[in-house]
């Protein structure tokens, strides 16, 4: 946010000096010139790449997380009724994407169905991309990402397809009540605030399987569920600013979070090289720990988590975490 400031003053500085004694320094060079019609056209190309990539990661991200936060719904303290479905309108979209969006997803005011988790209850009532959702009232239900209704039982909900009211019946199924966000940040990053759950572009372009997304979804889903966005807060005010206090709590959110991925019935064979790869692109994490562990603490955590998850899964033994007596989840 420092940038912005300085490079809007630049001009107004340079105003004022080419009033006095100087004026700005000028390019050496010509540069091509541009033409108005190309420069728009390509504009267009690259809104509609953008919103198109978009689209693609956001139902790639419902498709796998809608299992872990179904599977893993005991284990939550919060749920909420859920038929596996994404609703997006225009002011979804920045407003300068808006005019490009409402013509590639005909997006407009209305709530409407934007992806639909595969398996999920909506997919197998028949739901439809664009598909409204009607209110008892008649009116286009106000629906907020995969907001639901409050019952779990079979209900006929009118839809809104095209020119057509069409009547569906649907059951909902618990699952944890954290919304599944995608930011369009480059950054490989996923982050928790104990409502959200939310995972960059940058991430979704650097895991390279369902598994490794899965990882990154249940670990964030565990800082949720395990209350660590508090507990870090009120250590790291305690400690005046001891950021090492964080890091049980990112290795507590990786071994639960494993646990989360195994339960949703993805593999986690493999998952902890996910470390091995991001240290080639950030290799400082290697040595140094500060609110996170090190990258090779992580992965030697993630494969004795396997492994222990993988010989309970041959003892048919329930595949629960191994929570500690007394605390609050041992007596899920």
């Amino acid at each position: 946010m420092s940038k912005r400031p300085a490079l809007t003053i630049i001009p107004l500085l340079c105003a004022v000096f080419s009033l006095g004694l100087s004026a700005c320094a000028g390019l050496d060079t010509r540069l091509p010139e541009i033409a108005a019609a190309d420069l728009e056209t390509e504009k267009e190309r690259q809104e509609i790449e953008a919103l198109t990539q978009f689209q693609s990661n956001t139902g790639i991200l419902l498709n796998v997380g809608w299992p872990v936060l179904t599977a893993n719904a005991d284990l939550c303290p919060k749920t909420r009724p859920s038929i596996g479905i994404k609703t997006h309108k225009l002011q979804s979209y920045p407003k300068a994407l808006r005019e490009t969006a409402g013509q590639l997803f005909a997006a407009d005011d209305k709530a409407r169905i934007f992806h639909i988790a595969d398996g999920s209850p909506a997919a197998l009532a028949g739901f439809k991309r664009g598909d409204i959702i009607i209110n008892a009232e008649g009116e286009p239900a106000q629906l907020s990402g995969d907001a639901w209704e409050k019952d779990l039982e079979d209900k006929k909900v009118n839809v809104l397809r095209g020119q057509e009211t069409l009547e569906i019946t649907v059951k909902a199924v618990s699952a944890c009540d954290y919304n599944l966000r995608l930011s369009q940040s480059s950054a490989i990053n996923a982050f928790a605030d104990g409502n959200n759950i939310t995972v960059t572009a940058g991430m979704m372009e650097f895991t390279q399987s369902d598994s490794e997304l899965a990882l990154i979804v249940g670990h964030e889903l565990a800082h949720n569920t395990m209350g660590h966005i508090p507990k870090s807060i009120i250590n790291y005010v305690l400690s005046l600013g001891g950021t090492r206090y964080t890091r049980p709590f990112e290795s507590e959110a990786d071994y639960v979070g494993l646990y989360y991925l195994a339960r949703a019935g993805y593999s986690p064979e493999g998952v902890e090289k996910f470390w091995q790869r991001l240290a080639t692109v950030a290799p400082k994490s290697i040595n140094r720990a500060k609110t996170h562990p090190t990258f090779p603490e992580r992965y030697l955590l993630i494969r004795a988590a396997r492994d222990e998850i993988l010989e309970k899964t041959k003892a048919g033994d329930p595949l629960l975490p191994n929570f500690k007596a007394g605390s609050s989840q041992s007596k899920s």
